[in-house]
Parts: C-alpha cells; sequence; structure tokens
C-alpha cells in the first residue's frame, strides 16, 4: 500500500471488487489508433473506428447479417461439410486441421 492510498478517505479509495464491476466486452480497442470504444457504438458503426476509420476484422456471419434484411434470409445446405477425398497430408493430416479449425471457428466450412 502506497503513502497515498494510506491518506485517501475510504469513500475515495478503489477496492479490488470495484475494478471487477465494468462487464467484460462493454469496451473495444481500436487496432489501429487505441483509440478506447463503447461497443454498442462500435458496432452500431458496423467495426469502422469514428476516430481513425480503420475497418476492424468480422466474422462471415456478422458480415452477412450487416448486408441481408433480418429475417429475410435462410441457410442452405447447412447440413453439407467437406470431405478429404485425396487423402492429403501436410504437417499433419487435413481432417485433424480441419476439425482443430471447426472447433476454433463453430462453423462446419468456410462461407
Amino acid at each position: 500500500m502506497s503513502w497515498l492510498d494510506k491518506i485517501l478517505p475510504s469513500r475515495i479509495r478503489a477496492t479490488k471488487d470495484e475494478k471487477g464491476s465494468v462487464p467484460e466486452g462493454l469496451w473495444h480497442k481500436c487496432s489501429n489508433c487505441g483509440a478506447v470504444l463503447y461497443t454498442a457504438e462500435f458496432d452500431k458503426n458496423k467495426h469502422v473506428c469514428p476516430k481513425c476509420n480503420h475497418h476492424e476484422r468480422i466474422s462471415a456471419r456478422k458480415r452477412i447479417s450487416i448486408f441481408l434484411d433480418q429475417g429475410e434470409h435462410k441457410e442452405m445446405f447447412n447440413d453439407l461439410s467437406p470431405k478429404d477425398m485425396l487423402k492429403f497430408k501436410d504437417k499433419q493430416k487435413y481432417q485433424d486441421k480441419f476439425e482443430q479449425t471447426q472447433n476454433k471457428t463453430g462453423e462446419k466450412d468456410a462461407f
């Protein structure tokens, strides 16, 4: 504890519980200029930083939902998944790499 913490009144001191009171995902930091942005405003601005006009990366599903009308689209062939017909091998098997990527992204295939 520093000397400043000792002389501050208790109502001004920050406690450890107060530090964790900000919900996760409330703020977004721009990867280009470092500006801290309110996530709701950042989403409303279609993931473009209002300070530097940098376009952040977004997922394919998010991009499709921006372009298409709400509730007006229907996903087709969502039950299909790719197969390794050639038994391709690199540093690791294609099937292993494919399953690893599926688990990471939560998608069956690329868009």
